[in-house]
């Protein structure tokens, strides 16, 4: 560890440093890749930040299998790592250091303490381009599985062309959330219902019906909150048994929003996803030119028919 930075484990209290940390950070990286220019980069959005993401941090840190950071001798706060655990699936959400104090050891010690060795039978990383992260993450027991990006759409009014009907969920629908579970089980090799349950309070959601037998699911658009700019209203996750399916679920979530909403909407889509792509980009969207790494210890996840969730903290 550098001189006079110790790690510790996380407290409830220090989860608006590690987020003003998760800020300064990225907004480093989106300058050094020319997204942003250099004033913003000093001065990242971090207030309106966390008004769009205080949700998901303190639903994340709640549930967290792993959460560490990385202090000064002024007892700051300057590196931040999390993992969640979900059946024994274990995922680094976060892994930041301040700027100017990068690549020097930090990172790797926290990714050590959040994503270690063990009996998780299977790890995942969603990960920038940032190629100092990327030789940190690819030493702890992952490798490259595919590339993820952002497809932004306009709403529009389009009824479904198939036979496929859709249910729309209750946020207190166990029997909902356990449809969920076991397609994310065929999907993902795991079910997620702590994270089903959360994204049930934010945003709509249907289960996808063949005859009767249940098919795929979606998360809609979110309503977007104040603050958010011109930023596209977050969605997912979206799946189905078969990936022909994608198309129409895609269609279904794309005309619920036009009844609802003026944002537009991203889909972070996985580029194996090849029939979701094709779909997507005949509909008019437009890529994001924000990309990552999905990064995992076996190649076992049926990703050609997956839809994240955005944000894209976990898959």
């Amino acid at each position: 560890m550098t001189q006079d930075i110790f790690c510790r484990r996380a407290e409830k209290g220090d989860i608006r440093s590690v987020h003003a940390v998760f800020y300064r950070s990225l907004y480093d990286y989106l300058f050094r890749i020319a997204m942003v220019d250099e004033e913003t980069a000093k001065n990242p959005p971090i207030a309106s930040g966390w008004q769009r993401h205080s949700a998901w941090f303190e639903h994340l840190w709640n549930s967290a299998a792993e959460n560490w950071v990385a202090e000064d001798g002024d007892r700051r706060v300057v590196g931040w790592a999390m993992s969640v655990e979900r059946d024994d699936h274990l995922e680094l959400t976060h892994c930041f250091v301040e700027p100017g104090i990068q690549a020097k050891g930090i990172g790797r010690d926290l990714v050590k303490l959040a994503f270690p060795d063990g009996p998780a039978r299977h790890k995942t990383i969603i990960a920038t381009q940032d190629t100092r992260a990327l030789a940190l993450y690819l030493r702890s027991g992952v490798n490259y599985i595919t590339t993820s990006v952002d497809f932004i759409i306009d709403p529009q009014g389009i009824e479904p062309a198939t036979d496929l009907v859709f249910d729309c969920i209750d946020a207190d629908d166990d029997s909902a959330v356990e449809a969920i579970a076991a397609l994310e089980l065929a999907v993902l090799g795991y079910r997620r219902d702590i994270d089903t349950r959360f994204l049930l309070g934010l945003r709509p959601a249907w289960l996808a019906r063949r005859a009767g037998t249940i098919v795929g699911f979606a998360f809609g658009a979110q309503p977007k909150l104040p603050d958010s700019g011109d930023l596209p209203s977050s969605c997912g996750p979206i799946t189905a048994t078969d990936a022909s399916d994608v198309p129409a679920i895609l269609d279904h979530v794309i005309n619920a929003a036009a009844a609802t909403l003026e944002d537009r909407i991203r889909f972070a889509v996985p580029l194996v996803n090849q029939v979701a792509v094709t779909h997507l980009l005949r509909r008019g969207a437009k890529i994001d030119p924000f990309y990552v790494s999905i990064l995992a210890s076996e190649n076992s996840m049926r990703l050609d028919r997956w839809i994240h969730t955005t944000p894209l903290f976990i898959m």
